[in-house]
């Protein structure tokens, strides 16, 4: 029997994220989605994958 954890286990919300950058970064989450919309990032559904292994 495996002791893993689930592959989801070291997932976090993009609220948790927000939070935990807006700390790390001494800001407000409010003043971190305010500058991730400016950068306009597109969601992680259209972003091209690459094979690095190539």
């Amino acid at each position: 029997m495996s002791r893993e954890a689930p592959a989801d286990a070291d997932k976090v919300s993009d609220e948790e994220l927000t939070e935990l950058l807006a700390d790390a970064e001494g800001t407000t989450p409010e003043e971190i989605e305010h500058g991730a919309f400016e950068l306009e990032i597109a969601p992680p559904e259209g972003a091209t994958i690459v094979d690095v292994d190539e």
